[in-house]
């Protein structure tokens, strides 16, 4: 008498981390733990951290040579204020988007939430944080290289940085001229491995955890790919539908020395 086979095995659990899966924690949950505790071990103990890099795969099985990260909430931006929104993320909503854009039309940094000079954001961040009561916090423009030894270790530190890229159509660092420009809130650093005498001998080494305004989560990017979108912002076009409004622009536009070109803001004491 013959007996059928026994039915093959399942197949093996898969790490599924679509933004909409139900594998992925959140800090709603009652008990926020990394259902896959096994990936990205090291950085179980900040869930939105621990998301950004599981989903990337950015040391998935060996802790990073070096890494910093200070969390902050997304702020997600209205209308053209992603500069406003990202500066809001940095005082912890102390100061709303809304808010810093009366601010910026007395003072005429923008009309429309439009931030196209670093050295304005300057003098915003100084107004904002004096509102919000924090002390001891110094910010200024830093010019030319965001890939840069010095500006690693500066991250690694606990600096924090706002800066200005084109945005391609999932808001990542890309070469558009500057007519997609966005400002990225640049709240951690991961160096993944030793790669030498310099932490910048290898763009492929090392990576920036980011927050903007157009999504709520913890973005990862090459510090490399930010830093050419960055040094590529040489005109600004109104967004779609935005045409008609007047905007500010700085004398010698986004590409000139008063604009964004190779240029963010860098934040000491947060």
């Amino acid at each position: 008498m013959c007996s059928l086979p026994p039915p093959p095995p399942p197949p093996p659990q898969t790490l599924d981390l679509k933004h909409d899966s139900p594998e992925l924690p959140s800090y709603a949950d009652s008990n926020p733990t990394p259902k896959f505790p096994e990936i990205c071990e090291w950085a179980t103990k900040n869930l939105d951290l621990w998301e950004a890099c599981a989903k990337n795969s950015i040391c998935p099985q060996i802790a990073p040579f070096k890494y910093c990260y200070k969390h902050f909430e997304s702020i997600l931006q209205v209308g053209p204020t992603c500069g406003l929104a990202a500066l809001s993320m940095l005082v912890g909503g102390k100061v709303t988007a809304s808010e810093m854009l009366d601010i910026c039309k007395q003072e005429g940094y923008s009309n429309n939430g439009e931030m196209l000079s670093s050295k304005d954001m300057v003098k915003l961040a100084e107004k904002v944080f004096s509102l919000a009561s924090i002390e001891g916090v110094s910010c200024g423009v830093k010019f030319g290289h965001l890939f840069s030894h010095d500006i690693i270790e500066k991250l690694l530190d606990g600096a924090v940085l706002l800066v200005p890229y084109d945005a391609d159509a999932n808001h990542s660092p890309c070469l558009r001229q500057g007519h997609k420009a966005h400002w990225a809130l640049v709240s951690g650093v991961i160096v993944s491995r030793n790669s030498g005498s310099t932490l910048d001998s290898d763009p492929d080494n090392v990576y920036i955890l980011c927050r903007h305004g157009k999504s709520r989560y913890l973005a990862t990017w090459r510090l490399f790919d930010l830093y050419n979108s960055n040094k590529n912002l040489w005109e600004f076009i109104p967004p779609k539908g935005k045409e008609n409004q007047l905007f500010i622009i700085p004398k010698g536009g986004i590409g000139g020395v008063d604009g964004l070109r190779k240029q963010f803001v860098i934040f000491h004491g947060l």
